[in-house]
């Protein structure tokens, strides 16, 4: 069997929930094509979703064309959702781009293209709504080729764009310029361009299908999703743009056992369903398999029910094979899980942290219960929101990208579980990272110590991007597991507020000595007494914060360059010498997300409405003015004796 997965990218408004049900229309998936204004679509499954407007969850639906298997994931395309986008790409094999005739190519799209050109992806570009009043197909065109990439082919003569009677026609490769763009990325193109020698239109077919499959040329297409003109030709064109997966006669000619768990959901029975796209091997029902946690935690898991996406449906099925998508019920699975062995096509992904945090509060006291229930579940289904929950002050928090994501969840709250929340003013949440090594030990009968253990942790600092890394400097049988266990649960929860109260990453802790007398010792007195030295061992080390920024890409008037520039350094903002382009400056840089918003609400005055920001997660950075402090839940217990004190009140 020949598979395929894609995507359907695009920024918000484009088109690209419009074009995916065109799609389903025209594989016969459907019998009417769903429409976004009238909330009858496909992939839009979420009431929020088609009361918007907007795809909010990435949904996977399937299709055949002739023999050929179509696995499409429908993505979300408002910047909120970027790292849910770029999640998504990790499992697909192409893309189709969405790109408005009229509006032309937008900041979000910019910030598609560029990922997609980074991994290499195989996309496929469809400038969309050509039968919409100020649709510009050559004004269009040129964007594509300024802004995005100047590697691209058209697939389409246009005419009477803007009008109901626009007309497509295939393009001759000779005469649309094929060979000149092919030849930028080919020796012996370029050989052949410069002496003026004709290439047959399969030959140069051909060149554009081995480039594409490359990620190093873009087939343009031009078309109407709401009206089926120009989807048909994309269609057709699939299986020569993007590299198919074949699956083997026999399972043992196969690959090992590789699949990766790209998306969760709760079905109406409230059981977990994991999709996991298969790279390698085959996963049987009732097979018993290893799998690896995102966290690197192995295990083993039980298939108890399988099912695979054929026809617009799931399926129940006995196998799924390599290149398929498998989706597994009840399974104890998480996002970002592997199942089987880390295939080497398994794209590495960074889960970038949710910046801003908020507190969700209701009304009413009888729905805490409800509350808590709602924001664990959606943290599971979503792997990019971070809830916690202090049973002390019964607080709720979350951590968002931004305000539409926080909106959404609003109105999912309300909507799948009835209760009505707000939200307090958002935080922006900083980390801490350790600046040196510090060891701290404390014994059990000495002076200071009146538990019955014995703690030592040497703290130093990690790579970036490690999060935390524990490690035992001790023999593993020196404790029982219970105590071992009280004493990682316990590091983690510790570290989540530093020394200025904010969590702590890019860390290795050492567990260096421990001890303890049976029978007396008991896992309580490790889980106080870790506090205690952790604390100590991190102050020796001393910390430094760091805040989140965004990596951004203005696109500016030259004449508006200089009060840009300026604003930009006014609000600790960082940038890269400006590229010019004709009368554009073009402006890469950083900027902290504390400040994103006031950037984007002054850019338009400040350009006189001709500037364009595009911008993404880009991790953290030192900070440079004072050092915010954040507001303990915990005991600081660097302040011994109120900590003691704090502890003697418990008993």
């Amino acid at each position: 069997m020949k598979i395929i997965n894609i995507g359907v990218l695009a920024h918000v408004d484009a088109g690209k929930t419009t074009l995916t049900e065109q799609i389903l229309y025209e594989t016969g998936i459907k019998e009417l094509a769903g429409s976004v204004d009238q909330g009858n679509t496909t992939t839009d499954s979420l009431e929020i979703e088609r009361k918007r407007g907007i795809t909010v969850k990435s949904a996977a639906v399937s299709f055949y064309i002739g023999e050929l298997k179509v696995n499409l994931i429908d993505t979300p395309g408002h910047a909120d959702f970027i790292s849910e986008v770029e999640h998504s790409l990790s499992v697909l094999d192409g893309v189709i781009l969405v790109i408005s005739a009229v509006e032309g190519v937008q900041a979000q799209t910019r910030v598609l293209m560029q990922t997609l050109k980074e991994l290499r992806m195989p996309t496929l570009l469809f400038m969309n709504k050509m039968d919409r009043m100020g649709a510009d197909y050559p004004k269009v065109l040129a964007m594509i080729q300024n802004l995005l990439d100047e590697h691209i082919c058209e697939m389409n003569d246009v005419e009477n764009e803007g009008t109901e009677t626009v007309k497509l026609n295939p393009s001759d490769p000779a005469t649309a310029g094929w060979l000149e763009t092919l030849a930028l990325n080919d020796d012996e193109l370029l050989r052949m361009y410069v002496e003026d020698i004709p290439l047959s239109q399969d030959r140069l077919y051909e060149e554009l299908s081995k480039q594409t499959k490359q990620g190093k040329a873009y087939p343009l297409f031009a078309g109407s999703a709401v009206k089926g003109l120009g989807v048909s030709q994309v269609l057709a064109c699939l299986n020569h743009f993007i590299p198919l997966n074949e699956t083997p006669e026999h399972a043992d000619q196969g690959s090992p056992l590789s699949g990766f768990v790209f998306k969760i959901i709760k079905n109406s029975f409230n059981e977990r369903m994991a999709f996991v796209r298969m790279f390698g091997g085959e996963l049987r029902l009732r097979d018993k398999v290893q799998m690896v946690s995102r966290d690197g935690e192995n295990g083993v898991l039980k298939v108890k029910q399988l099912q695979s996406l054929l026809g617009g449906k799931k399926m129940a099925a006995d196998c799924v094979q390599a290149g398929d998508i498998a989706v597994l019920t009840g399974a104890d699975l998480f996002v970002g899980d592997v199942i089987g062995v880390r295939s080497v096509r398994i794209k590495d992904f960074t889960f970038h942290k949710p910046p801003i945090q908020v507190k969700v509060m209701t009304g009413c006291q009888e729905d805490q219960t409800t509350l808590h229930q709602a924001l664990s579940t959606l943290t599971i289904e979503d792997p990019f929101l971070e809830y916690y929950h202090d049973p002390s002050t019964q607080e709720h928090t979350i951590q968002v990208f931004g305000r539409v994501q926080q909106e959404i969840l609003m109105e999912t709250i309300a909507q799948q579980y009835g209760i009505e929340v707000t939200f307090s003013p958002p935080k922006v949440m900083c980390i801490e990272k350790p600046i040196a090594c510090g060891e701290s030990a404390e014994f059990m009968g000495e002076k200071g110590n009146p538990f019955w253990a014995t703690v030592g942790f040497r703290v130093e600092s990690g790579l970036p991007g490690s999060g935390l890394t524990y490690k035992l400097a001790v023999e593993l049988g020196s404790l029982p597991l219970s105590f071992q266990k009280a004493i990682k649960d316990t590091v983690i929860e510790v570290l989540k507020e530093g020394l200025y109260g904010w969590p702590v990453n890019d860390i290795t802790v050492n567990l260096t000595h421990t001890g303890y007398a049976s029978p007396v010792s008991t896992a309580k007195d490790f889980r106080r007494l870790v506090p205690l030295v952790l604390m100590d061992a991190l102050f020796k080390a001393g910390t430094m914060v760091y805040e989140p920024v965004n990596d951004i890409h203005l696109i500016v008037p030259e004449a508006s360059l200089s009060k840009v520039l300026s604003r930009l350094s006014l609000l600790e903002g960082t940038f890269q010498e400006p590229e010019f382009q004709g009368m554009t400056a073009h402006v890469k840089g950083t900027i902290p997300v504390r400040t994103t918003d006031v950037l984007k609400s002054e850019l338009h005055s400040l350009t006189s409405g001709e500037g364009m920001l595009s911008m993404k997660p880009d991790g953290y950075m030192q900070v440079q003015s004072s050092v915010p402090e954040n507001e303990r839940r915990q005991l600081n217990s660097l302040n011994r004796a109120d900590y003691f004190l704090h502890i003697n009140k418990i008993i």
